[in-house]
């Protein structure tokens, strides 16, 4: 990713700070995240939010000594209010050069995207019917003859046009998964983590889809922050985002991860 040009000049907002104490500047923080469930980052089970990425919050928020207050929204809603303003930072987000007008990255001092500041990592897997002859080579597509769904709105839509796919655009990875065994759609590119989930949550989807072995794409996930907050506390963005680097790399975040993991085990 070539970042170097294009990371505008509202990104100087979160060139490194000294951190101070920000109690005084800040009482409280409003995040908002996708409403669609996200496994294993963000989900809901028995009306609770839950995820790595709720764990992880919930640590900076322990860290930083502020309440964060976070909401479920449709991921694009969740981008507009953070773009106007209505909420003060919006997770997870992979880089897109639209959303510079939407809200800021955590960048370095040479005004690079801060990878060492992501919320996690994720990929795209593309998820195919069983007898499927679409081929991926890790570079270009061969015998793309249909269209391949995606979710409304979500950053792989951009390169499955540059590779020349015609994409549906729906609503959650359960439908894009629907429009293959409805052949609505030859194909389906869907986070890995959460197609993964609903394979193996779905004896029906696990029986008729497979998964190419060949990953479409990784990428890192940040938590992005608004233009008001970025500008009226930037060291309090800046600490947020260090924060976060601290946290994900923590042995209580380690454990917290490995406990996760242990529960969720049962269901697969």
């Amino acid at each position: 990713m070539k970042a170097n040009y294009f990371i505008s000049f509202i990104f100087l907002t979160a060139i490194i700070f000294p951190t101070y104490s920000l109690a005084a500047q800040a009482n409280h923080l409003k995040f908002c995240h996708e409403d669609e469930n996200a496994f294993p980052w963000v989900f809901s089970e028995n009306d609770q939010t839950k995820g790595l990425d709720i764990r992880l919050i919930r640590l900076v928020e322990k860290e930083i000594n502020i309440p964060i207050q976070l909401i479920s929204l449709p991921w694009k809603r969740c981008l507009e209010f953070m773009k106007t303003n209505q909420v003060d930072g919006a997770f997870a987000a992979s880089f897109k050069q639209e959303r510079l007008a939407m809200g800021v990255y955590p960048v370095n001092k040479r005004a690079e995207l801060a990878k060492e500041k992501r919320i996690h990592m994720s990929s795209y897997s593309l998820y195919l019917p069983l007898k499927s002859k679409l081929e991926w080579n890790g570079y270009n597509f061969k015998n793309l003859k249909g269209k391949i769904s995606a979710q409304l709105g979500f950053s792989i839509i951009d390169k499955l046009t540059m590779l020349g796919a015609s994409v549906r655009e729906v609503k959650g990875p359960e439908r894009a998964l629907r429009d293959i065994l409805s052949k609505r759609t030859i194909g389906a590119a869907i986070q890995t983590e959460r197609a993964n989930y609903f394979l193996n949550q779905s004896s029906t989807f696990k029986s008729q889809i497979k998964k190419h072995a060949i990953t479409l794409v990784e990428k890192p996930y940040y938590l992005m922050l608004s233009f008001k907050i970025t500008k009226n506390h930037p060291e309090l963005s800046t600490l947020i985002w260090n924060t976060i680097e601290k946290v994900r790399n923590s042995q209580e975040m380690e454990a917290l991860s490995k406990d996760f993991w242990e529960t969720m085990e049962p269901k697969f």
